[in-house]
């Protein structure tokens, strides 16, 4: 029989409402908060530009009587904390939040709780600038500049809460910095180890010339004073963090350094001054592993790309200054879009560890100076994957690249999805459906998966979604990238496809909605968008948009039928009906795109008729919309089946790390006029739309094809054998959007997926193609669903009814229980009976 496994776990479902805590502890901060005085302009007051990239230490002594059966931290901070107890750094956070919301994590403590004096202390920072992973908080009088609750609790009851008798320092001893660009916003770290004794977050150390901390009471109706403790005014009730604890890991170099000489003097910038360094990197001879006299430049290999805090053992004289960046490749123009930090030495053993995690493969280090010794980690703290589900074939190519995919979307795991950690940081309201599919098929934890839709259901009081959120990019000012918010609401619809969670989808609905509406404000009597603004994404292809775009009305017509199936399914039929006459209108309109000559949609409709250009993504989403007639569907396979005809060009190979050097700010031209043949030549995906054109073959009866489509990624494991990269042509070396075959190893080559929301009941439809067996363990919530198919037999072990579809076109049911199945296959196209 089935082997019994736990469901899916992790966070509470996007409808969750917990209990709001009890808080013993107050808002604390120093006496200094980064706010101004309100003003006639600014009633309520405002941020302090003066005070930006703002830290603070806190201590506090309490004491344990007697063993202890559990202890454990409750705490968050606006922007971000380090806790240590008795010197051993016991956790960080918060977690990725948007403005004007805060989660509190819990720490176990066990470890690190000793009986009798015990010291809990706490760095917390204030970045003041937004950031990709931070939104200042709208302020009051009194908060929003900076501010922090934290209080322990020993087997149930409070031992430690913050207050007035806590210990508070400002943080001299780091530089405030400030963000390095547009699309580099994070901020570098200059620290100045001897402004801090290292002895500050344990026992012993005198605190006395700290100055006591300042309570914060939330601005109040009726006047300036108002609770001290969490609910109140501008963060709202605290809910606990919804992730689990990361799994942490300690990245070495693989071997000795590679050091190249510098010549004398150093900038003093932290800004410039590794980039000015790293010049030596195209210019100068490395000196191999020997270390030269002087100022050197070295270069310590990670072995693959890791994503995580550096940390750095310095032992030498006080004073020496050693600059540094975790990379994803060893040129000047990928130091140029790191966050540097800077370090200079105490006399002795000098630790530092970054506040803020980054990505790369690569640490580049510029030390002052040849009477300085290094040792460097990387202490990666990623979301755990636990053990039980899994892929196996008779392909050792796939089985690798399934491993890497699963690798790269961990990369990019942190909090809730992001772009990439070796540059960005963003999460990006599009790209995370990938990640979120990924993880719904191959992992037994949803938590990320669960949650993700919900920090991203930010909308714009115009009801569209902000291109990023919880980040720089979500400000007012900059534009949404309108498909990318369809592809959010294709997330919406695998939530409801996989957990069946009616809560959840009822609470999501109404951000749905709010997208879909602002999408038919620019519809016209012929029931297609027009002149949609904002950025027409799509993909980094040549994809022509301009006028009225073929592949963005398909786009927006498969989220009209996942939110008409997503209402029905939740008892609302009049939102059902309103998507499903869209689509309708739609649909007849669509017409005007095809090409019966050409035999293909055209990607843009404007006053003369057609525009020329065809591409794999107008076909792929009008299969998935269900825009595509009976008639039409041989053509369209066909025409996505035509490897040879396809083509990519991603100008992503021409900045960043790639062929021409840094991005200078340049308009990134992407759609210019074809200068290909479009009568022969089709713009094809790359690796994000992928997802969209693999469901596409899956629905025309093609899901065998798959197996050799999956070959295309040779080419990003060539260029990146540890983590896919952005695109076929380039871009960052760690990208999870790149992930999708991960997810269709098992949804479309296994042939494992809810055939009922929630997996009331599986479908089970293997298509191995040239593959000699497959395997896999895919979690569900009801336990693992196990399908090996070999030899023209399938055995599947199901925990739920299972239905199950023959590459014939015929599908048996049983219940639920172990069972092998004969294929039925499809006869060679054109022969049926």
């Amino acid at each position: 029989m089935h082997a019994p496994a736990a469901a899916p776990t992790g966070a509470a479902p996007p409808g969750f409402r917990a209990e709001p805590r009890a808080w013993t502890a107050e808002w604390i901060w120093s006496d200094r908060p980064a706010l101004a005085p309100p003003g006639p302009d600014n009633p309520f007051g405002r941020h302090d530009p003066g005070r930006f990239d703002h830290r603070v230490l806190f201590r506090t002594v309490f004491r344990v009587a007697g063993p202890v059966r559990g202890a454990r931290l409750f705490i968050t901070a606006d922007s971000r904390y380090t806790a240590y107890l008795n010197g051993v750094e016991v956790g960080d956070g918060p977690v990725r939040h948007g403005p004007g919301t805060l989660y509190y994590s819990v720490h176990d403590l066990a470890g690190a709780l000793v009986e009798g004096e015990n010291v809990l202390a706490v760095a917390a920072r204030f970045y003041g600038h937004p950031t990709p992973w931070w939104e200042p908080t709208p302020p009051t009088f009194t908060q929003g500049g900076g501010s922090l609750v934290a209080e322990v609790e020993v087997d149930g009851s409070v031992a430690a809460a913050s207050g007035p008798h806590w210990r508070v320092r400002e943080g001299d001893a780091w530089e405030r910095c400030r963000p390095m660009g547009l699309l580099n916003s994070q901020i570098p770290e200059a620290f100045d180890a001897r402004l801090l004794d290292p002895g500050w977050t344990g026992a012993g150390f005198d605190d006395t010339g700290w100055a006591p901390a300042t309570v914060q009471a939330a601005h109040a109706v009726t006047g300036p004073r108002g609770r001290t403790r969490p609910g109140g005014h501008p963060y709202g009730v605290l809910l606990p963090h919804p992730l689990p604890p990361p799994a942490v890991t300690r990245h070495a170099p693989v071997g000795p350094p590679l050091w190249y000489a510098l010549p004398p003097g150093a900038d003093p910038d932290v800004h410039t001054a590794l980039a000015a360094d790293a010049a030596v990197l195209e210019d100068g001879t490395p000196a191999g592993p020997d270390r030269p006299g002087g100022r050197a430049l070295a270069v310590f290999d990670l072995g693959r790309i890791v994503s995580g805090r550096t940390r750095l053992t310095l032992d030498g004289p006080a004073g020496r200054t050693v600059t540094g960046a975790l990379v994803e490749a060893v040129t000047p123009v990928a130091l140029g879009s790191a966050a540097p930090f800077r370090v200079r030495t105490r006399n002795g053993r000098t630790r530092f560890t970054a506040s803020d995690p980054s990505g790369g493969r690569y640490l580049v280090l510029s030390v002052d100076g040849p009477d300085v010794e290094v040792a460097v980690a990387v202490r990666e703290a990623l979301r755990p994957r636990p053990a039980g589900a899994g892929f196996e074939c008779s392909d050792p190519f796939l089985e690798h690249l399934f491993a890497v995919a699963l690798r790269t979307v961990d990369l990019t795991a942190q909090d809730a999805y992001l772009d990439c950690p070796t540059r960005e940081s963003r999460a990006w309201v599009g790209d995370a459906v990938v990640h979120q599919a990924v993880d719904l098929a191959t992992s037994p934890d949803w938590s990320l998966a669960v949650w993700n839709p919900r920090l991203l259901a930010r909308a714009r009081p115009d009801g569209m979604l902000p291109m990023v959120v919880a980040g720089d990019f979500a400000r007012d000012g900059v534009p949404p990238i309108p498909d990318w918010a369809l592809h959010w609401i294709r997330s919406v619809h695998l939530l409801y496809r996989y957990t069946g969670d009616r809560e959840a989808v009822a609470e999501l609905l109404g951000t749905a909605e709010g997208v879909l509406r602002w999408f038919a404000r620019h519809a016209r009597p012929d029931g297609l968008l027009h002149d949609v603004p904002g950025w027409v994404l799509i993909d980094w292809s040549p994809v022509q948009v301009a006028g009225c775009s073929a592949a963005l009305n398909a786009l927006w017509g498969r989220a009209l039928a996942d939110f008409a199936e997503m209402a029905a399914w939740s008892g609302d039929p009049g939102r059902a009906l309103w998507a499903r006459d869209a689509h309708a209108r739609l649909a007849e309109g669509f017409e005007a795109f095809w090409d019966e000559e050409r035999g293909a949609y055209r990607d843009t409709l404007g006053p003369a008729g057609p525009g020329r250009g065809v591409s794999e993504h107008t076909a792929a989403a009008a299969v998935c919309a269900r825009l595509v007639p009976p008639r039409r569907r041989d053509r369209v396979r066909d025409l996505l089946l035509d490897r040879d005809a396809m083509f990519t060009r991603s100008p992503l190979a021409d900045h960043g790390v790639d062929e021409r050097g840094a991005y200078d700010g340049t308009p990134v031209h992407l759609r210019e006029a074809p200068d290909w043949d479009t009568e022969a030549r089709v713009v094809g995906a790359q690796p994000f739309f992928r997802y969209v054109v693999h469901d596409a073959l899956a629905e025309l009866g093609a899901a065998d094809a798959l197996v050799d489509l999956y070959r295309d990624w040779a080419v990003l494991l060539e260029s990146g054998p540890s983590a896919l990269r952005e695109c076929w042509e380039g871009g960052s070396f760690a990208h999870g959007w790149s992930a999708t075959p991960a997810r269709d190893l098992v949804v479309h080559t296994l042939g494992v997926s809810p055939a009922e929301p929630g997996y009331a009941s599986v479908r089970v439809a293997p298509r191995p193609g040239r593959l000699e067996k497959i395997a896999g363990r895919v979690p569900t919530p009801h336990g693992f669903v196990e399908v090996a198919v070999e030899n023209g037999r399938a055995r599947v072990d199901s925990p739920v009814p299972v239905e199950f579809s023959h590459p014939s076109g015929r599908v048996d049911r049983f219940p639920a229980g172990e069972r092998t199945i004969t294929l039925h296959h499809a006869f060679p196209r054109g022969d049926q009976p």
